[in-house]
């Protein structure tokens, strides 16, 4: 087997009609009918290796379903329907690997699902410890990242890092817990957008049982986790304010107490924490205790977005194409696709439109049209974002747009063999759409 896949959707159609074309390309299937009936798979010691998870159903719907997952183990595969973006923006904050719109075939999904096993299992190193990224790029941005590292790592002090989503502010905690003397103890991560509110203090500082509703038995909470090392606090802005309290006090005291607990507990973690926000900003509007945010600003750090990094970007595609070990190389007319957009999504879009990119390729050459048509699809890119990418080369012999727009849709159809789903979506564009062109123009799919 390829590896074991969860499907959750309130579809019955879908998920049978799924299920039976997965299971022909290897996958061990199992299905959930509801975000409800996942939580159970999603809880066990081994747990399913991908999800493909549909973001609208009955119920909890998917978002709520990523933000609750027990287990951080599995790689999720959203899918969303049309007008569903921002949703679809939110899984990939939520840590979502990919997003596919529907309806979505299995010739197409099965290799995304492929990506996302083999990612799974290349999480961790053959030591058994968490594989850690290289920080990729050689820009004056970088090279202040590296010597922040080089000072901040050995101090045991309390971080605090800036930048925008994907911009990759856990992999730099990594590299500074790395650089401390706490390297060959845990590193802890915690992302405070995919947790519940109420449940914020029963994962940072566990909880004995009884203590509320559903605590069936004593939870450690991450702070015991981490105990010798590192915890990595990400969306710190998410905190409720009496939960920033408790932070703030456990920061302080180096003590905690579990949710129903009586007695306090001694902890020796060291915080790294990160915010996409202005937390500044977020203490004049009451939204965050202003003793926090100077306890937070021993050692800050401002990440800078991808787009203000621009050197950084082609040798960051290159090396994000050998974790993905498919093989792919960038052609050269792809080099300046990727240099001209703006990359409101950072690196982690820059890594969900290659693989995109490495499944439509039909060689192994990842050209400019290539990347442009992912890029023109990726979830992040709209309006200003689109226009800041070098135009297509224009068709011999054509000055009319319509001709131009009909000639680009039967080439991209033709190397998509006819299959409607997978060039609308190289296309940037829904099936709908995509369909009352081939009307409009009189082009026959077949």
């Amino acid at each position: 087997m390829k590896g074991s896949v969860l499907i959750v959707d309130d579809d019955r159609g879908f998920r049978f009609a799924m299920s039976k074309a997965l299971r022909r390309f290897g996958f061990d299937i199992e299905e959930a009918d509801s975000a409800e009936a996942a939580l159970s798979p999603l809880s066990r010691p081994t747990p399913p290796d991908a999800v493909l998870l549909d973001l609208r159903m009955s119920g909890m719907d998917g978002l709520e379903l990523l933000r609750r997952r027990i287990s951080a183990r599995s790689r999720f595969v959203v899918l969303t329907g049309h007008g569903t973006v921002q949703a679809a923006v939110e899984a990939m904050k939520l840590g979502a690997f990919s997003f596919l719109e529907k309806p979505v075939d299995a010739e197409v999904l099965a290799p995304l699902l492929e990506q996302a096993i083999a990612d799974k299992r290349g999480a961790r190193g053959e030591d058994g410890k968490d594989y850690v990224p290289p920080l990729v790029g050689s820009s004056p941005e970088m090279e202040l990242v590296r010597r922040f590292i080089e000072r901040a790592g050995p101090t045991d002090e309390t971080v605090a890092i800036y930048g925008e989503t994907g911009s990759g502010k856990e992999v730099v905690a990594r590299h500074i817990h790395l650089a401390s003397s706490r390297h060959d103890g845990p590193f802890v991560a915690f992302n405070g957008a995919a947790v519940a509110r109420e449940l914020f203090e029963s994962e940072l500082f566990g909880h004995k049982r009884g203590a509320f509703t559903g605590a069936t038995a004593d939870h450690a909470g991450l702070f015991r986790e981490a105990h010798g090392g590192t915890l990595f606090i990400d969306e710190l802005a998410e905190l409720p304010l009496d939960s920033q309290a408790k932070l703030l006090r456990a920061l302080e005291t180096r003590m905690i107490r579990p949710v129903g607990g009586k007695q306090e507990l001694a902890v020796d973690v060291r915080i790294i924490a990160a915010t996409n926000r202005d937390l500044w900003a977020e203490v004049q509007a009451g939204r965050f205790r202003e003793d926090l945010f100077f306890r937070l600003q021993v050692l800050p750090i401002l990440l800078a977005p991808l787009r203000k990094r621009q050197d950084d970007i082609v040798p960051m595609a290159e090396h994000l194409l050998t974790r993905l070990k498919a093989g792919h190389e960038l052609a050269a007319d792809a080099r300046p696709v990727l240099t001209s957009y703006r990359w409101p999504g950072n690196v982690r879009e820059l890594l969900n439109v290659l693989r995109r990119a490495t499944l439509f390729a039909e060689g192994r050459t990842l050209d400019g049209d290539l990347v442009r048509r992912m890029i023109a699809a990726s979830v992040f890119a709209h309006g200003e974002e689109r226009t800041s990418l070098p135009a297509p080369a224009p068709v011999a012999g054509s000055t009319n747009l319509a001709e131009v727009e009909r000639s680009h849709i039967e080439r991209v159809l033709a190397e998509m063999g006819g299959n409607i789903t997978r060039a609308a979506t190289a296309l940037g564009i829904d099936r709908r759409t995509l369909q009352r062109k081939l009307k409009g123009y009189g082009i026959d799919a077949d």
